[in-house]
């Protein structure tokens, strides 16, 4: 499928920081929300990350998330860009996160309705924003949140996040684990034009 299984640790996985929040090798110096990896098996990595602060937009998302990713990308870049209250520009940040419901069947398609697009705040942002000038843009804090996390390479193209979504629902249900089923979490860590690897993760946040 031209990437990395999720059942592989990546090359590139920080094996000595599972004691403090860290910002791994793989956000090549950006900013992004930090986390620690409490455990983890040949499926997914499970994860604690520390309150986090992000810029989002939502939006109709249709029932491909490589579009909606990349429609989400657009319109937060232009907020790093300079679109905001001070006109302050700011680096971009890791990575594009898109938020998604579940649709009715359990191991079926995603809902064709809203998500919410997301990027990491820059670290010296967090405390006092700028704020956005685009009325489809907010704010949001995340809250301190565990989630199983399953990483694969390579382009990853619609018939793949859905396997690597079926596959780590499959994986966690079969373990009897508890994690949210209403909606799921995918990142994309490198624009699709990035000439190196790419790095994509399915994320499913553990019910509170």
């Amino acid at each position: 499928m031209g990437g990395c299984l999720s059942g592989e640790r990546l090359e590139d996985e920080d094996d000595d920081q599972e004691m403090t929040f860290f910002k791994p090798r793989y956000y090549r110096d950006r900013d992004g929300p930090k986390f620690r990896v409490l455990n983890y098996t040949s499926h997914y990595e499970y994860r604690q990350y520390e309150k986090s602060t992000w810029i989002c937009t939502r939006y109709e998302g249709g029932t491909q998330l490589n579009k909606a990713l990349s429609k989400g990308e657009k319109m937060l870049a232009r907020y790093f860009h300079g679109r905001n209250g001070p006109e302050k520009s700011m680096e971009l940040t890791c990575p594009i996160k898109l938020w998604v419901e579940f649709g009715k069947e359990a191991y079926g398609p995603w809902s064709d309705g809203e998500v919410v697009a997301s990027l990491h705040l820059p670290y010296d942002c967090v405390s006092r924003p700028p704020a956005p000038v685009d009325s489809n843009l907010f704010i949001q804090e995340m809250p301190e949140h565990f989630a199983y996390v399953a990483s694969f390479e390579g382009f990853a193209t619609e018939n793949m996040w859905h396997e690597e979504i079926v596959k780590l629902r499959r994986v966690l249900d079969g373990e009897g684990m508890k994690y949210n089923k209403k909606s799921f979490f995918v990142a994309r860590y490198e624009n699709i034009l990035h000439m190196g690897k790419k790095r994509n993760e399915v994320l499913l946040v553990v019910d509170n």
